[in-house]
């Protein structure tokens, strides 16, 4: 059984469209992840550019004080325990909640531990919280 040349030929031009054919996917699928990664480089690069530092404040009485009345909660008690501040505060609204989270955060206070207890059921809570 002998082959012709033509028989070679046509086998060698299907072998050869056949490696350019998975060369180009392999070339296009890296392109694809290399741009992928450059994006996610050039947007960690632009937040990192625009961060804005904000100044951490230490827990005082007397501006969680003035957090929790600007807010309508009724403060209860501060004070200083070996893991940071223990603050309680009686009459928040539920929808004041949110906002008195991110008040607190804002300033750069850590809010280690939260609970929020409505004895009532008439959205008035109770709240306890472990600051540092």
């Amino acid at each position: 059984m002998s082959l012709r040349k033509r028989d070679i030929a046509v086998g060698l031009f299907l072998l050869y469209f056949l490696l350019a054919y998975l060369f180009l996917s392999k070339y296009y699928d890296l392109r694809a992840q290399y741009y992928k990664d450059y994006l996610r480089h050039k947007e960690i690069m632009f937040l990192m550019a625009n961060y804005v530092h904000t100044k951490r404040e230490q827990p005082t009485e007397d501006l969680i004080r003035e957090i929790f009345s600007s807010r309508g909660v009724d403060f209860k008690s501060f004070k200083q325990v070996e893991t940071g501040y223990e603050v309680w505060g009686t009459n928040l609204k539920g929808e004041k909640l949110s906002d008195l989270i991110y008040a607190i955060e804002e300033r750069g206070i850590r809010i280690v531990k939260l609970r929020a207890v409505d004895n009532t059921g008439q959205g008035m809570f109770e709240v306890y919280m472990l600051l540092r």
